[in-house]
């Protein structure tokens, strides 16, 4: 099949940008799976790997805000089906999906709508999920720690309780690095290192003793958790959202006060970092996922998507 894959944001992101890379891993499987992604992207992505087709800003917002607009003259020929990643209000004639990445969606949900975790699904009251995947060769594997924990995200989002993660790191006596937002400096131990690019994300991640990701909303997947297990890292969350979906006993501790999580750090030494690979490489690769959508496709080609899950 050939795949247009739409997204407004430039290509590939640099730092933070979850549905970019995503996307990104989505083509990388397709490709991989013998089919023909393209890249429907704006005017100043710069990807080599893909093919990729220009979409002007303008169409991008009308299609973002025009319930009567078309996107069909924008798209090049011979598409099978388009695969949205954003916020949409305008059509194409082409059968399509519409992936919602996020807990809220302007439209109404129907059939076409996918989510990213069975929770998400559930929750939104939607019929079909697919799993986030990710490309275990970009990401660095270690068997051998360090001693510090692992805060990544944006830290100026409340909900992701950066923090949560500073109280639980003191009660448990341990060094915390914060990855994600300004640069600050808490005490010794409780140290910011700012926004960073995925060289040193990667690094980051396989150094980690073990992810805490103490997040106080109902996450739709949480692909820092997926990052964090195919670096062979553990991973400390509570059991919100897609939680008990990603992170099983063999890889993690789902907690829900902060002394759990500090008892828990206790524990790390008891997890294995090839468990924690192994669960992303047997359910959560790009071609996991890639694979999943592509049953999709099949369906909305045929309009049986209204079928369910």
């Amino acid at each position: 099949m050939k795949v247009g894959l739409y997204h407004h944001e430039r290509l590939p992101v640099e730092k933070y940008g979850g549905v970019e890379r995503v996307m990104i891993w989505l083509a990388r499987g397709l490709k991989e799976l013998g089919h023909e992604p393209v890249l429907l992207t704006p005017p100043e992505s710069r990807v080599e790997e893909f093919p990729t087709h220009v979409i002007p800003a303008r169409a991008f917002k009308r299609m973002e805000i025009h319930d009567d607009f078309s996107l069909d003259p924008y798209l090049p020929g011979g598409l099978d089906v388009v695969h949205f990643h954003d916020n949409t209000r305008g059509s194409c004639a082409v059968p399509a999906i519409f992936t919602v990445h996020g807990n809220a969606w302007a439209s109404t949900i129907g059939p076409r709508e996918v989510f990213v975790s069975r929770d998400h699904m559930t929750r939104m009251g939607g019929a079909h999920f697919v799993y986030n995947g990710i490309d275990p060769h970009d990401y660095c594997f270690a068997a051998e720690k360090e001693d510090f924990l692992l805060f990544l995200g944006l830290a100026s989002r409340s909900v992701k309780g950066v923090d949560r993660a500073e109280r639980i790191a003191r009660m448990a006596g341990r060094e915390l690095v914060i990855a994600g937002g300004r640069r600050f400096n808490l005490s010794r131990k409780i140290r910011s290192v700012g926004l960073v690019d995925n060289t040193r994300k990667r690094e980051l991640l396989a150094r980690a003793s073990a992810l805490l990701n103490p997040i106080r909303w109902a996450e739709p997947f949480g692909l820092v958790v997926i990052e964090a297990l195919a670096s062979g890292t553990p991973v400390l969350a509570p059991p919100l959202g897609s939680m008990p979906e990603l992170v099983t006993a063999d890889v993690g501790f789902l907690c829900e006060h902060e002394e759990e999580f500090a008892q828990a750090i206790d524990r790390i030494g008891e997890l294995d970092p090839a468990a924690c690979r192994a669960r992303v490489e047997g359910g959560f690769t790009h071609v996991h996922m890639a694979r999943g959508y592509v049953e999709l496709y099949r369906r909305a080609i045929s309009g049986t998507l209204e079928r369910g899950s």
